[in-house]
């Protein structure tokens, strides 16, 4: 000690001090972690591979219970959407917030509403798959089989109102499925004002239409009008509905095919729906399914 530098001296015991110190530091890290000694990760997500965000089973309109035997086939136990990262299917939650799910189970009505549909829940009525927005019924008889987004809050036909879609239609043993409505509100059950239907063959007029999409308007003093719109196509078509001025716009893959005076609608409280729902006071057997690629609504004034 003697003869040696002070200054250094002191250096090399503070050296020493902040050795041992970061030492018993690094044994504390290493304690909590489990590390030391090699095998275990920190188990966090990767940013570039978000978790799939776990969906709830759909809830009843009278006493939000998850029903049994919903689920979609091959999706989890847990209800969650599988293989598949949020953004492939966020895109239909403009559409999902603005609406709410109704669908049959037998004869029964169900409902799920907007906050549990942006979960993208999996069930056998509506599902998700290869990015797709799935909705399928299976009707055994005389009970009518839905499963449709119900748009709200409803609105008028004086305004700009528009729902902008691309879908597949499958075929079906069925004779007829509608696929897209302009429906109102109403106190007690009254008939839709449009239904976007498929048929099996349409007679309309006295000239059949083999496997083609047909608009069906409701009017109140003069009942239904039928109108053919084009053959059902393999693949994705777009389609654009919109109420505006009194009038109803049908618009399929980009080209303007039907134009409706609805001035005898100013009183309803419309809405839209899209989705499946197979009707008809006849008995009838097989399953539809619809398969929408993208969906949103417009409004303006803004509702």
């Amino acid at each position: 000690m003697f003869g040696m530098n002070p200054l250094n001296v002191l250096r090399e015991k503070r050296a020493n001090s902040m050795s041992f110190f970061y030492q018993i530091i690094l044994l504390g890290t290493c304690l909590t972690l489990g590390a030391c000694g090699g095998g275990g990760g920190s188990g966090a997500v990767s940013e570039e591979t978000p978790a799939t965000p776990a969906a709830p089973s759909s809830s009843t309109a009278s006493s939000g219970n998850s029903t049994a035997g919903d689920k979609a086939p091959g999706s989890s136990a847990t209800g969650e959407v599988d293989n598949k990262t949020p953004k492939d299917i966020r895109r239909f939650d403009g559409a999902l917030g603005q609406s709410v799910l109704q669908y049959t189970v037998g004869s029964n009505m169900k409902t799920v509403y907007s906050d549990e549909l942006l979960t993208h829940p999996q069930m056998k009525a509506f599902y998700f798959a290869d990015q797709d927005m799935v909705f399928t019924v299976t009707r055994d008889g005389k009970e009518k089989q839905r499963s449709e987004l119900r748009q709200y809050p409803e609105w008028s036909v004086a305004d700009r109102h528009r729902l902008d879609a691309t879908v597949t239609l499958t075929g079906t043993a069925l004779n007829e499925y509608t696929w897209m409505q302009l429906h109102r509100k109403a106190s007690t059950s009254v008939k839709p004002p449009l239904r976007l239907t498929w048929a099996k063959n349409q007679v309309i007029d006295g000239v059949s239409y083999p496997d083609y999409l047909v608009a069906v308007f409701y009017h109140p003093d003069s009942g239904y009008h039928k109108v053919p719109l084009m053959p059902r196509q393999d693949g994705p078509m777009t389609v654009s509905l919109e109420a505006y001025n009194y009038q109803v716009f049908i618009s399929l893959n980009g080209s303007l095919v039907h134009v409706e005076n609805v001035s005898d609608w100013a009183g309803h409280n419309c809405y839209f729906k899209l989705g499946v729902y197979a009707s008809g006071s006849e008995a009838a057997y097989g399953q539809a399914t619809v398969r929408y690629q993208e969906a949103a609504f417009s409004h303006s004034p803004g509702l």
